[in-house]
């Protein structure tokens, strides 16, 4: 029987819930614009109608999701996450309203925008207050949990690791507790012992840990704490800081004050702050994602066609990458390579061609006829598109790795293109694509994050255009 966790259950009932509020709200609207003498109910009642607003529904809901209502929000105060509501209902509003300018609809009057603003708004909050209480008493229970590991196991580790334990509803699991020997000698039993930091490093690259507590003492082991927060920031992992540290480490590591109880701590964010930019660089991957895949659908079709056509088995390849913080994710591309490549790669490793842990061969044996062709032109690519509208993925970003290229991982460093969203397209396709060296790629990857804004994505997306057409350096 399948466990249906607090996590998805949440999910599920959010969406329900708020797709419902819509709908009401959009109705509420209609029935103001009949008031106002401005449209009669009785002639909207046909299939054209329903399907405009079946599109404007599921636009609501990616939109929720796209601006990360539906994620986490355990520590995030309330005001920041009713603005977030607000900024959703205003741009629902706003595309509403385009739409009904350019198809000539009553949609955009400001009677109906209006009763759509103000019945949403009063509808969405109560939802958000009630499902706060629910994920509470889910995590209170244990579900929902989100791993932390805590630097540290002198008198104010221990006080935080305990007041962890004693606030289950914050739905923290401490995967151990780090420090040298001596001191976690006099560690009590019943807390986590996670061994020496050393030992934390190499738990950092291969492990999926969440966040990294530092509650180490300012006075004596200021240079250590320096030390964990590089660390953090090397590999992609999140950090706070239950100190008033005032301290900046590099352009992704600029501290937010947060409260864990009664204490403040700093949160090293491994990812910039990106603010409204960033909801709006997923409003993009929303429309960007699902106008191409809607413009190439015939297209996509024909392809699908051709590769079943052309050699057995799938038509898609579906593979397990690592996404951000490590997560994996199922990651779809059309098939280019014969039905066993996978098992035949192993004997094919010593004609690696390609640095570092990344395998490469410019002419595998293992690609098809059609498949060299789709590689070229990066058509194999497409399908992405879903992942991008499922969330696992952005239109641009650093591009999402096999397990065994990321198993294979020997620099810190390279761990920090995890703290991202991994991406249909980035600089590297700009800068040479398969011609790159490993390291000159990861180095591209980290300088779009370090200087990421919008416009450097429109910028990315518009110039990966000719590069695709010209097939650049893909193999």
């Amino acid at each position: 029987m399948r466990d249906f966790s607090p996590k998805f259950v949440a999910f599920i009932l959010f969406q329900i819930w708020e797709i419902c509020v819509f709908l009401i709200a959009f109705m509420a609207g209609m029935i103001a614009l009949e008031d106002h003498g401005l449209l009669l109910l009785s002639d909207y009642i046909h299939p054209v109608f329903f399907g405009i607003l079946l599109g404007l529904t599921f636009l609501w809901n990616r939109l929720l999701s796209g601006l990360d209502l539906y994620l986490s929000r355990r520590l995030v105060t309330r005001g920041n996450e009713y603005s977030g509501l607000f900024v959703a209902i205003i741009l629902s509003a706003s595309f509403m309203a385009l739409f009904g300018a350019l198809l000539g609809q009553p949609i955009n009057h400001s009677v109906f925008l209006s009763w759509f603003i103000i019945v949403s708004t009063v509808l969405l909050v109560p939802g958000r207050v009630l499902g706060r209480l629910l994920l509470r008493t889910a995590r209170a229970y244990g579900r929902n949990l989100r791993i932390v590991a805590i630097v540290g196991a002198q008198t104010e580790a221990q006080s935080l690791a305990r007041h962890i334990q004693s606030n289950p509803q914050m739905g923290l699991h401490i995967m151990g507790m780090f420090d040298t020997d001596e001191i976690r000698a006099g560690l009590p039993k019943d807390l986590p012992n996670g061994g020496t930091l050393a030992k934390l490093a190499r738990i950092l690259m291969r492990e999926p840990i969440d966040e990294v507590l530092i509650a180490l003492p300012m006075e004596s082991r200021f240079g250590e704490i320096n030390k964990v927060l590089d660390l953090c920031m090397r590999t992609g992992v999140s950090a706070r800081v239950s100190d008033a540290l005032l301290h900046k480490h590099g352009k992704t590591g600029a501290p937010e004050v947060e409260m864990i109880g009664s204490r403040a701590c700093l949160y090293y964010n491994a990812t910039p702050n990106w603010g409204w930019q960033g909801h709006a660089k997923r409003v993009l991957d929303i429309v960007g994602a699902g106008l191409g895949l809607l413009v190439m659908l015939p297209f996509l079709l024909i392809v699908a066609i051709k590769i079943k056509r052309d050699s057995p088995g799938p038509v898609f390849f579906v593979q397990p990458r690592v996404g951000k913080n490590r997560k994996q994710f199922s990651f779809y591309k059309f098939r280019t390579m014969v039905q066993d490549a996978e098992a035949r790669q192993g004997a094919l490793e010593s004609q690696n061609e390609a640095g570092g842990p990344v395998f490469k061969i410019k002419s595998d044996p293992r690609i098809t006829r059609l498949g060299q062709f789709l590689r070229k032109y990066s058509i194999d690519e497409m399908p992405q598109l879903l992942n991008v509208l499922k969330g696992d993925m952005s239109l641009v970003g650093p591009r999402p790795l096999p397990l065994r290229d990321v198993a294979r991982f020997e620099e810190d460093w390279h761990s920090r293109r995890f703290s991202v969203q991994p991406g249909l397209t980035c600089s590297w396709v700009l800068a040479g694509r398969s011609q790159l060296s490993f390291d000159a790629w990861v180095q591209t990857d980290l300088d779009y994050i370090d200087n990421w804004s919008l416009k450097q994505d429109i910028y990315i997306c518009l110039r990966t255009i000719p590069a695709v057409v010209r097939g650049s350096g893909a193999y």
